[in-house]
Order: structure tokens, then sequence, then C-alpha cells
């Protein structure tokens, strides 16, 4: 009788699992951005998990629904993301890459969740421009920049075969790191812009100038960080990409450090019409979006770094199902 082979579990539902867990979450961060730029962080007061001390609030102002609808659509994020950590636990060997990313995903989640928590209780939301919200706010960037890594590794991993993490030191990660930590910095001082253009609106460019002599907020001075260094990482990232792509010889590590550039250079026309415009929602929305596309890109081309890496057994990541016993039973047919 034919020996059957040994039962390996598909990575292939995991992978979609996880992917449609990453594609959820960020429309869940773009709606946390919603809620900031419309004022509706405080749209449940300051109760919290309970919106204005009940389950589902019997208001029906345009805040309040709001940050509900966000309350309820970001703890289906943890629930997903325990069900991740959950099956990568059951399905991928220890130390896995997998393993490692989902496990960061749900440790992120949490530490979201909390900042959410903290941020609602001690009213740092909607026109709240006090120094611990803006001490906060990069610190609160960080971990949904974290959170977005984890979340976008943890599947791309999976469906590329990755038998372990690429090295954080090496010749390639070396060349990233600088775009890497350009893009996180101006994340933080995007995060005080958008905070000053929310709580210190202008209806026109010359108004907007204005302000700078009038000094009403240090916030007004923080947010003219951000253009200025703008120009200056979007060239560190195309100094990067080059130098990354001369390493590197995977195509779609080099495809999407190539498409971060490109998405580099698209910040830096939809930023000024953002300001020309006089900040619209839709168009900060994109710029957030774009942002956030651009982080993930120079992730994922260094998850993705090292072809070399995988190797044609690089099926035996995945637990066996049946272990010793399949092949007992083989023998003994």
């Amino acid at each position: 009788m034919t020996q059957p082979a040994d039962r390996t579990s598909s990575p292939s539902g995991f992978a979609r699992f996880a992917w449609g867990v990453f594609g959820y979450s960020i429309l869940v961060i773009l709606w946390g951005y919603f809620l900031r730029i419309s004022e509706s962080g405080d749209g449940c007061g300051t109760d919290w998990p309970l919106c204005h001390g009940a389950v589902v609030p019997a208001g029906h102002t345009f805040p309040t629904w709001v940050e509900f609808v966000h309350r309820i659509s970001s703890g289906l994020v943890l629930l997903l993301v325990v069900i991740l950590f959950a099956w990568a636990l059951k399905g991928f060997v220890r130390r896995h890459p997998v393993r490692i990313g989902a496990g960061l995903a749900l440790l992120f989640t949490v530490t979201e969740s909390i900042f959410g928590a903290v941020l609602v209780i001690y009213g740092w939301v909607a026109g709240d421009i006090s120094t611990a919200r803006i001490v906060l706010r990069p610190l609160h960037v960080t971990n949904t920049f974290l959170l977005m890594a984890a979340l976008a590794v943890t599947p791309f991993w999976a469906s590329r075969g990755t038998p372990r993490i690429p090295s954080l030191g090496g010749p390639k990660a070396r060349a990233l790191w600088p775009a890497v930590v350009g893009t996180l910095v101006l994340a933080w001082t995007g995060s005080w812009t958008g905070l000053a253009a929310t709580a210190f609106p202008a209806e026109s460019v010359a108004e907007g100038l204005g302000q700078y002599l009038t000094g009403e907020h240090l916030l007004i001075y923080l947010r003219l960080t951000h253009p200025i260094l703008a120009v200056f990482v979007v060239a560190l990232i195309f100094w990067s990409a080059g130098r990354f792509r001369r390493l590197e010889t995977d195509p779609v590590a080099r495809t999407l450090v190539a498409t971060v550039a490109g998405l580099g250079l698209l910040q830096l026309l939809v930023g000024p019409v953002t300001v020309l415009l006089m900040n619209p929602i839709w168009s900060r929305l994109l710029h957030l979006l774009l942002a956030d596309l651009l982080w993930i890109g120079l992730i994922l081309a260094w998850a993705g770094s090292g072809a070399a890496a995988r190797s044609p057994a690089s099926h035996s990541w995945m637990k066996e199902t049946s272990g010793s016993s399949a092949r007992t039973k083989a023998a003994r047919s």
C-alpha cells in the first residue's frame, strides 16, 4: 500500500485571514483619524469602555456615533487579532516569523486600546491642546505605526513562506533605517500639525501665516516643522531606496521600495494642496492614508529582503498536524 505523506497545515487559509485582518484594521485606523479630525473624540464623554454610562448610547449626536462606531470596530480588531495569534500558535513552529508577527500585533493592539482609554478618561481629545496631549501624540503615533507594521508582516511572511526574520543589522536593513526613522519622526510632527489645524483653523492662507506672528500657542510653531522636515525625509527616502535596490535582488522588495519613493513624491504634492484648500477632511484623510501606505511599504520591503533565505524546504515551518503518529500509521500500512 502506498504510504501517505505527512500532513501539514496549509498556510493559505491563515494568510487570507491575516490579510483580511490587516485590511480591516487599516479601515479602523482611518476611522480613528476621522474621529480626531471631526473633533468627535469626546462623543462618549469621559466614560470608557461605556459610552455616556451605557453599552449602547441613547444620544444621537454625530460625535457620539462616530466615537461609538470607533469603539465597536476597534473591539472587533482586538477579537480578530486574538484569533490571529491563536491560529499562529497552533499552526506555526516556535520562534517562526509569523508567530512573532502575530504576537507583536496582539501586543500593540492591546497598547493601542490603552492609549485610547487614557485619552478618553483624561479628556485629551477633541479640541484639547494640553501639554500632556502634545507629549502623548508622538507616543500614540509610534504605537499605531508599530501595530500596522506587525499586522502587515504577519500575512506577508505567511504568504511568502519566509522561514526566518530578515536581519535588522545587515546592509539591506541599514540602507532602510534612515528612511524608517525619518518617516516615523515625520509622522510625529504630522500629528502636531493635524492637532494645530483642528485647534486653530484658518479661513485663508494669509490668516494661517498671520498666526505665526501672534504666537497664540506652541502648536502653531510645531506645525511649521512638518513641511520643512517633509522635504528632507523624502530626499532621505530616495537615498535609502537607491541604496536598498543596489543591494536587493528580490523583485517584490525592489518594487515595494520603488513604490515608497513614489509615495514620498506624491506626499510632497498632497501636503501643500491640503494647506491651500484649507485642510478639508477628505484631503487630510488622503494625506494620512498615503503616510500609512508609505510606512507599510518600507516595512514590507525590509520584510521581503533576502530571497535567498527561503529554501525549497520552506514548508517545514508549519507544524505537523499528525506528527510522529502519522509516520507510525504510514509504516504500519
